[in-house]
């Protein structure tokens, strides 16, 4: 009986570390996605934490953003069309998953949402969410429903048409990001965050990124 009972607890654990060795060989999937990328912080313009600075002039920089996903997909599933949406506070961030996502394409905007480093640092959360992202000549507008958004105006350069470009930031890994300032930013979820910000600091820029594209946010 014990020789039986030891025979089976063997069998047992080799068939468990066959699975676990089927789970860590498994390659992680691919994914590509690209658009447009909104976003605004509680920094002053210019954001000095897109040069590498620390925030300021405040001692916190959080901040709230979305991905117009143009073009992408997760392995065989399709993205196109989707949005991807973020926002942060002191301790907690929420992701928001397009509810126009079927349950495929929801587990995967929530599986390339986990390879943003930044927001890793917080407690996290997910939601669905209708997004409305609007990006113009002259300013950009994010809404998401139920919960808030915000609407900036693009920083003129010199010749009085031409928004002013910072190439290569530190921040968000896109080449060209269109600097901005809010007109509005108000934003209250159910995790503690709550934003009510004007003349703050707004990115706007396309991006173009893969399961291979180094530091992500």
């Amino acid at each position: 009986m014990k020789r039986w009972l030891g025979t089976l607890v063997a069998v047992a654990l080799a068939s468990a570390a066959l699975a676990a060795a089927d789970i860590t060989q498994k390659p992680a999937e691919h994914w590509e996605i690209s658009g447009d990328l909104s976003e605004a912080c509680t920094c002053a313009v210019p954001c000095t934490c897109n040069f590498g600075g620390h925030p300021s002039p405040k001692h916190y920089c959080w901040s709230m953003f979305s991905l117009a996903i143009d073009k992408g997909h997760y392995g065989d599933v399709k993205l196109d069309g989707l949005h991807l949406a973020g926002a942060h506070g002191k301790k907690t961030a929420v992701w928001y998953l397009d509810d126009g996502a079927n349950p495929q394409q929801t587990a995967a905007l929530k599986a390339i949402a986990g390879r943003f480093h930044h927001y890793n640092r917080f407690k996290i959360y997910f939601e669905t969410a209708h997004i409305t992202q609007e990006v113009g000549d002259k300013s950009n507008k994010l809404e998401v429903a139920g919960r808030g958004g915000f609407e900036a105006d693009y920083i003129i350069g010199m010749d009085g048409k031409t928004p002013v470009v910072v190439d290569n930031n530190t921040t968000w890994n896109m080449p060209h990001a269109i600097k901005g300032k809010t007109k509005e930013w108000r934003y209250q979820d159910a995790h503690g965050n709550k934003f009510d910000f004007k003349a703050t600091n707004s990115n706007q820029g396309k991006f173009d990124w893969t399961d291979q594209t180094p530091n992500l946010p």
